[in-house]
């Protein structure tokens, strides 16, 4: 990884995992409410989810639509 990337890195995720546990609580608890209601997660986005029954979806890129719209 080259210098820059490397530091990319480490600026992402400094503090990444304190901060979602401060905002979300624990892991555990993040996921049960996602499980009560997995569309709330979705916000803008759960129309594209409407008939999605037997197919395999990825989130390539991890933020899950949690990034802020400015």
């Amino acid at each position: 990884m080259n210098e820059q990337s490397e530091q990319n890195k480490k600026a992402w995720e400094y503090r990444a995992y304190e901060f979602w546990h401060k905002r979300d609580g624990s892991p555990t608890e993040k996921a049960i409410q996602i499980l009560e209601n997995p569309l709330a997660s979705l916000k803008k986005h759960k129309h594209h989810f409407e008939n999605v029954a037997g197919n395999k979806i990825a989130n390539l890129c991890g933020s899950n639509g949690r990034k802020e719209e400015k």
